[in-house]
């Protein structure tokens, strides 16, 4: 019940419409470069979409985006715990559908006009300027630090859009009768009430020595556990915002530029709140006119009328002239706070207007607008030359410069780390990972010796490094003699667990055929800790964390009244022996609102299911070839596994 809601809410048709916050997400800064839908990125295809494909490149930078979406909640959270978690497969077939529902859309007549890409493009918060509105400038300095150009951008936002189109419709809630939310409610208030023994392995720890040929055998029979991962060497310079402050210093002549180039916002302003009243015959407008001025809030003289006053906060003369004209406008500007204007004739009818605040911004000289002025022309020129910086060092790269050459020509300092792991971590005393080293370890373990230099980002806007693999050290088996203690432990916990386990499932057997558990428990012949009550509702489950609810108690909500069974600890310390006694219906009265709360998720998860169904019924009218090799080296690399 409660999984069927939660696969619902997590549908990948879901995460398919995702895609235009995804870009956002990267034209913010708060991810890295994106997949973009029309990059010709090249690598090996994993996917045919009707006429379209899918590069191995776009999957990984795609699953890279989603992951890093995921860890700004999850911090700790590694790649290969997100594979396990079914994340790259959910994110895989986001993709397929998406670019399926990209390949359908424009052969059934749909379209998304440049107009509206215009807009989205627009409305994208990084891409404006000082003054708040659309930088045509800002937007190309962003895309070439982040490596997208406007094309690709343009292309991704229109498929995003296209897909809105398509799929908004079909995602739409469903309405579910009262009637069949309600029996879901009531599995809900159900309560599980059993008991839970456990096996800890202290309480069976075989104490028996391995021998030698225990010892041997376990070494050679699981030698990936005693072997050093692989590591690298790497060497890296940065790059930043002191290489280019000197470049980033505006001029007298600069700022005295952009003093003319923007003098509206630097000249007097002056706004004022209107309220104001159109009626449409003159006598009205007299008459409501009369009230205001002996006092009436001209507000409460139009209601006494009939009609509705409008308040016109912070208006500029100009602004307003254009809504009303410039003849009640020129009036409206001329009066004091607090007096009312009118009646006076407009296309709409007539005016009546009360001042009810007068404000603004006094004009400032180039002298007083000079440290505003500075700082945006610092920042904009910055922002440039790092870029020119990060493309003039790229471009080096590509006509075949090495690391040494580029590095010394552009007057950087190298670093060459000791042999690393994935991680960062090194086998030397007192090793530190560098901040710096930190964003740069997962391009320089996707590389190879072979790969050129790469620039990567490690401040978006502020820092960068030229990166270079300088050697890679295969995974290497350590001694038996180095490692002697952890093969002796293991065979240990291994035997124990076997042990445990057997116990265990003798206890299960035994309750099963009608012994109590705690006679059960105890006929061990090994002092166990006393049988432990449990009792939950479908509900309690539903409200806390997944992570915080034992597995026993998960357990008794797949079982029967009167069945036991035998499970591990999650950490693998220990087992249970789960038994479900009783199961008690609940009162739906006494969770007033619940059957609605369950219509809605019921409706969402209906809706998804549509949804789902709809681009399934898509995916096979395009067709859709899948290569699984390729896709499993992609989740291989990923993941972080040789």
């Amino acid at each position: 019940m409660i999984s069927f809601f939660r696969r619902a809410l997590s549908s990948w048709v879901v995460l398919a419409l995702l895609g235009l916050i995804m870009v956002a997400f990267i034209v913010t800064g708060v991810s890295g470069p994106s997949s973009l839908s029309g990059s010709t990125d090249g690598g090996v295809t994993v996917a045919k979409v009707g006429d379209r494909t899918i590069s191995s490149i776009e999957l990984s930078r795609r699953m890279q985006n989603q992951f890093d979406s995921v860890r700004r909640s999850q911090p700790t959270l590694e790649p290969k715990a997100f594979v396990a978690g079914g994340g790259f497969d959910q994110v895989t077939d986001a993709l397929i559908s998406a670019r399926a529902v990209d390949a359908w859309g424009p052969h059934q007549g749909f379209s998304i006009s440049k107009r509206l890409v215009d807009a989205e493009i627009a409305a994208i918060p990084a891409f404006r300027g000082v003054t708040g509105q659309f930088d045509e400038a800002a937007m190309r300095s962003i895309l070439a630090q982040q490596r997208i150009n406007e094309r690709d951008l343009r292309n991704d936002i229109a498929s995003d859009l296209l897909r809105g189109q398509i799929l908004s419709p079909v995602i739409a809630a469903v309405p579910v009768p009262v009637s069949i939310a309600r029996p879901y409610a009531n599995i809900l208030l159900e309560r599980r009430i059993g008991q839970v023994g456990i096996i800890p392995l202290q309480a069976v720890t075989d104490k028996v020595q391995p021998s030698e040929a225990d010892i041997a055998r376990q070494y050679k029979s699981f030698i990936a556990a005693y072997t050093r991962p692989e590591t690298r060497v790497l060497r890296y310079a940065t790059f930043g915002t002191a290489q280019i402050a000197a470049k980033a210093k505006p001029s007298d002549a600069d700022v005295t530029a952009y003093y003319q180039q923007h003098i509206a916002e630097y000249t007097a302003k002056q706004t004022r709140d209107l309220t104001q009243v159109i009626v449409p015959t003159q006598a009205a407008a007299q008459a409501i006119a009369a009230k205001a001025g002996s006092g009436t809030a001209l507000a409460a003289a139009a209601t006494q009328a009939g009609v509705e006053a409008t308040s016109l906060p912070k208006q500029a003369q100009a602004d307003y002239a254009k809504s009303a004209n410039d003849a009640i406008a020129s009036a409206a500007f001329a009066a004091a706070k607090g007096k009312v204007v009118g009646p006076i004739k407009g296309a709409f009818g007539w005016y009546v207007i009360r001042v009810d605040a007068i404000g603004g911004s006094p004009a400032r000289s180039i002298d007083q607008a000079r440290p505003e002025i500075t700082a945006a022309l610092t920042k904009e020129k910055a922002d440039a030359a790092l870029s020119d910086l990060a493309a003039s060092i790229e471009t080096a790269i590509s006509d075949g410069a090495s690391f040494a050459e580029v590095a010394q020509k552009n007057g950087l300092t190298v670093v060459t780390t000791p042999p690393v792991l994935q991680n960062g971590q090194a086998d030397l005393p007192n090793w530190k990972v560098p901040a710096e080293l930190q964003p740069l370890l997962r391009p320089a373990f996707d590389a190879t010796p072979d790969d050129r230099p790469t620039v990567e980002t490690i401040v978006k806007g502020q820092q960068y490094a030229l990166l270079n693999v300088a050697q890679v050290i295969p995974p290497t088996p350590l001694p038996l003699a180095k490692v002697r203690e952890a093969v002796v432990r293991d065979i240990v916990i291994t035997r124990t667990r076997a042990r445990a386990e057997a116990l265990a499932k003798a206890i299960t057997v035994k309750i099963n055929k009608g012994m109590p558990i705690a006679a059960a428990m105890a006929s061990a012949g090994v002092p166990l800790p006393p049988v432990q009550p449990a009792s939950a509702r479908q509900l309690d489950l539903a409200r806390a964390d997944p992570r915080q609810v034992p597995p026993p108690v998960r357990a008794m909500f797949t079982m029967k009244p009167g069945q036991a069974r035998t499970m591990p600890a999650d950490n693998g310390a220990a087992f249970f022996i789960v038994l479900l006694d009783k199961v008690e219906p609940g009162d739906i009265a006494t969770v007033p609102g619940l059957v609605e709360s369950t219509r809605g998720e019921l409706a969402t998860a209906v809706s998804n299911e549509l949804a789902e169904q709809f681009v399934h019924a898509i995916q096979k009218d395009v067709g859709i070839k899948r290569d699984a090799a390729a896709i499993g080296q992609v989740k291989r690399q990923f993941a972080g596994v040789r």
